[in-house]
């Protein structure tokens, strides 16, 4: 029959009984097979061979001073390297009651005093097949352990590259939508400032509306761009420190179709948004805005949420041209405006959160350069 190997090894067996006797014919038995013997008389010894050298099948006799097979059984079952041993015990004791005591012990089979060649071989090669095999699922799954592990931290350091990315792009997405906004700041009297305070009133509002946070979050990013498209009004209006002509209001107002016309045309659902926040941020509740007149809930969300903030952070604005209206002035006109310029409801919201207004317009104050020129509104 011959003994089983592993890549040319041959399996190892240990073989432990007090009796020198014993452990030479089984040495000459299994060694004439092929098998690399290993022998103990002890059970303390055997264990220190087993934890050492390993073992693909224990040959075992029970009766041995100081440790018995049974506790030699007990231990090698409690160690982690060895758990999975196979245990066959040689022993003379053959009652029913010993082979429960041996099976809670951890044995995997049994042979009796004296013992036949022919069945002792025979069990051993089956016992050492179980152990090989169980040795090729082990490898096995560790090498797809390491092979998932290996796949896993490849996924994880791919994941954190695409979350760096994602979160360079987000940076750079809100700033050039910032350096955008800004660009109208340049030809018109707004701050950065105000960009941030109109920003933040629309977010506010957005919540105090039950809108989601990721719609709030992207007014706030998007509302700055409400007036970008002042840079296509010439500078004769748009700087004209005193009040405007008929004439030069309605090129004013073209500003809004020419925000929107600068920004349409995006599949980025945030520039959809802001195409809509410039072109429509102008109209009001009751249809006298500009540039469609249109009316009620006909002007979306985002336009009729943009209109209360920037009207609000503008009146309680300094600028080079006006000094900044008190709170309660720019409140009353809002209360007037309710209705009939803004969406009440988003009135009512905005004024009942003034302790959050407030804080928002201390966070974010006017700096200006000393060299700025005067602008108007």
């Amino acid at each position: 029959m011959g003994a089983p190997t592993h890549e040319g090894i041959a399996a190892r067996v240990l073989v432990v009984d007090d009796e020198a006797g014993v452990r030479r014919v089984l040495t000459r038995l299994l060694g004439g097979e092929g098998y690399e013997v290993m022998e103990a008389s002890g059970g303390q010894e055997a264990l220190e061979i087993l934890w050492t050298h390993g073992a693909d099948t224990v040959l075992l006799d029970v009766m041995m001073p100081q440790m018995d097979g049974l506790e030699v059984c007990r231990r090698i079952r409690k160690n982690s390297r060895t758990a999975h041993t196979p245990v066959v015990f040689i022993t003379a004791a053959v009652d029913r009651q010993f082979r429960r005591q041996a099976r809670k012990a951890g044995a995997d089979d049994f042979l009796s005093k004296p013992f036949d060649e022919v069945e002792l071989l025979a069990r051993v090669n089956n016992t050492v097949r179980m152990k090989l095999y169980y040795d090729g699922l082990t490898r096995e799954r560790n090498r797809l352990r390491n092979e998932v592990d290996g796949r896993s931290r490849e996924l994880d350091a791919t994941t954190d590259r695409l979350e760096r990315l994602t979160e360079e792009l987000r940076v750079a997405r809100e700033e050039t939508i910032g350096r955008l906004a800004r660009a109208a700041e340049f030809r018109d009297d707004e701050t950065a400032a105000h960009l941030q305070r109109m920003s933040h009133y629309c977010y506010l509002i957005g919540r105090k509306k039950n809108i989601d946070e990721y719609t709030c979050e992207m007014l706030r990013i998007a509302s700055p761009m409400h007036d970008v498209g002042k840079i296509g009004i010439p500078d004769n209006i748009l700087l004209k420190p005193g009040r405007l002509t008929a004439d030069e209001y309605t090129i004013m107002k073209q500003h809004a179709e020419i925000g929107y016309q600068i920004l349409s045309g995006s599949e980025s659902p945030l520039v959809k948004l802001a195409a809509n926040i410039a072109h429509t941020h102008h109209e009001k509740w009751d249809g006298s805005g500009y540039p469609r007149g249109l009316k009620g809930d006909t002007i979306p969300i985002e336009g009729r949420i943009a209109a209360v903030a920037d009207v609000f952070d503008a009146l309680t604005s300094e600028r080079p041209y006006k000094k900044a209206w008190p709170i309660e002035d720019a409140v009353a006109l809002l209360e007037r405006g309710r209705a009939a310029h803004f969406d009440p409801e988003l009135v009512d919201l905005f004024l009942g959160s003034m302790d959050e207004v407030l804080a928002i317009k201390d966070e974010f104050q006017d700096q200006r350069a000393e060299l700025a020129p005067v602008r108007r509104a």
